[in-house]
């Protein structure tokens, strides 16, 4: 008799959503049949099981950083702030008092090509602000002529506001980041899991077939057919068949 074998998939190579979507369809079709299933198959059933819970939040409710929002605020707040820096330089530029329309020239010259900084992209404007503050910070001149105008205060405020964004900025790609890589280990663990049971059930379908376990194999391969046609295009990492 023809041994029976799983149609080869290469699991790992599929997206966190497939991935789930497989191991899902797979744990459902085998509690149906699971008091059919040998001691050693139920405790990797179970370990699937529970991989696959540990999984399942990272795939269908993404984390939404609690930072995100206060970054958004952040970045309308030194807009504004650039804004209205930009409006009493502007101002003083048409008025009568010549000091302050002075003072007006040399911060519109300085600022006059970042005024629309803000508008970058948001990492990018960070640093791009910060030298710009820098660079104003170095020349006592723009100093004292925002002094005259009254936007010297505006200037440390829109300053600081970069600070703190950037700051923030930062610590929500480091999140991210760890967050990523959580949710990769954990799609390598169910992966591990799924090959484990996809062997054990394999083994049963030859060596200690009944109709359940027969069942069970045909839906778990024609399964696994179905997700082999989601794998991307050309050719993938090197990886073995999970099930020989």
């Amino acid at each position: 008799m023809k041994k029976l074998s799983f149609v080869s998939l290469y699991v790992l190579r599929l997206t966190i959503g497939n991935v789930l979507g497989l191991v899902t369809t797979t744990i459902d079709l085998a509690v149906a049949v699971k008091d059919s299933l040998s001691d050693m198959a139920k405790t990797i059933l179970n370990q699937l099981i529970a991989d696959k819970e540990k999984f399942e939040p990272m795939v269908n409710y993404p984390r939404r950083s609690e930072l995100t929002l206060q970054i958004k605020a952040l970045n309308t707040d030194r807009k504004n702030r650039l804004a209205e820096i930009k409006r009493i330089v502007k101002l003083n530029l048409k008025g009568r008092d010549e000091a302050k329309k002075k003072a007006a020239q040399t911060l519109n010259f300085f600022f006059e090509k970042s005024w629309d900084i803000v508008n970058d992209p948001q990492n990018s404007a960070s640093g791009l602000i910060s030298a710009l503050m820098q660079n104003y910070r170095a020349d006592a001149g723009l100093a004292a002529a925002a002094a005259v105008i009254g936007v010297d205060g505006f200037l440390t405020e829109f300053e600081n506001c970069n600070m703190q964004f950037d700051t923030l900025f930062k610590q929500r790609l480091a999140e991210d980041a760890a967050h990523e890589l959580s949710a990769t280990n954990q799609m390598s663990t169910v992966c591990n899991s799924y090959n484990e049971f996809c062997t054990v059930i394999e083994q049963a379908a030859n060596f200690s077939p009944n109709n359940d376990i027969l069942t069970l194999f045909k839906n778990m391969d024609e399964l696994r057919k179905n997700y082999r046609g989601l794998l991307p295009k050309g050719k993938g990492p090197a990886e073995p068949d999970p099930v020989k």
